[in-house]
């Protein structure tokens, strides 16, 4: 490998940047600014929304564009500007909770925070699972309760999703599909502690990789000089389509099956012995499955 041929390094966060505690170790962290002091532009990409993430980049003390709600939002975090952000039609998203609320779920619809001035809003009607308000508690996300998101006026929409059991994600996706087709695209997020899925629903155009080339374009990276690395099927688009796509050793099977390499999971440092290698030899090495 060639010291030029990258120039820009998109990590995801949850398996892949934090450790299964949801925590950054110092190795990881000061991996990361090794790449930066080499000259790698790093960019976080996340299916995070920004104040989901802010512990993260206060841990790993890096502040640039990233890539936020799986590619919907890209934001300058130094300077706390939105650079490019694809909403939901209101209509669409109205439709969408109804379905979602019909089949007893509270549903969360994700906001423009900057524009809304809150980071969820909540069914009312319905009780959140307890796994919802955990993760709602952690994040110090700010929630807007309303009765009904099935006749909500969605005008600073960007994502809705529910937490939900793997099988019951799964039948639901099989009814989203056939009521709305490709008017959107879900995915379902697996959180393998709480065996639960987060069931998140985003307009067609919306993926992380889509954000990433915002932020290529900004700094004239052509994408065979980005490397992409992640775990779950919101990283399959940016692994997919990258000049080196890098799945983890905890990756999804289909993650792992497109991409390029796969090196040592999150619990084994995975991602800092990568970077240091990226860094010190410019070479890099599959893992032996």
């Amino acid at each position: 490998m060639s010291e030029a041929r990258y120039r820009m390094i998109c990590i995801d966060l949850d398996g892949t940047l934090l450790c299964p505690r949801g925590t950054v170790t110092d190795r990881v962290r000061n991996a990361i600014h090794q790449a930066l002091r080499a000259g790698l532009l790093v960019v976080f990409a996340t299916g995070r929304n920004w104040t989901e993430s802010r512990t993260v980049l206060e841990a790993v003390q890096h502040y640039d564009s990233a890539v936020f709600v799986g590619g919907a939002m890209v934001v300058d975090t130094k300077n706390e500007v939105t650079l490019h952000r694809t909403m939901m039609e209101p209509s669409l998203a109205a439709e969408v909770s109804d379905l979602l609320e019909r089949n007893g779920h509270a549903v969360l619809a994700l906001q423009d925070t900057g524009s809304a001035g809150v980071d969820y809003v909540v069914s009312a009607e319905i009780p959140v699972n307890t796994e919802t308000a955990r993760w709602m508690s952690m994040t110090r996300a700010a929630l807007h309760r309303v009765p009904r998101l099935g006749n909500f006026s969605h005008q600073h929409t960007i994502r809705v999703g529910i937490v939900a059991e793997p099988s019951e994600t799964a039948r639901l996706q099989e009814q989203l599909a056939a009521q709305f087709g490709e008017r959107i695209v879900t995915q379902a997020i697996r959180v393998p502690t709480a065996n639960v899925d987060v069931l998140e629903i985003f307009d067609p155009a919306v993926n992380k990789w889509q954000g990433i080339l915002h932020v290529a374009r900004r700094h004239e990276i052509d994408p065979s000089q980005i490397i992409c690395i992640g775990d779950d099927l919101n990283d399959l688009p940016m692994i997919r389509n990258a000049g080196l796509g890098v799945a983890m050793g905890n990756a999804r099977p289909e993650v792992k099956a497109v991409a390029k390499l796969t090196i040592k999971p999150n619990h084994e440092e995975g991602l800092a012995e990568f970077l240091e290698e990226l860094v010190e030899r410019h070479l890099v090495e599959p893992e032996v499955e």
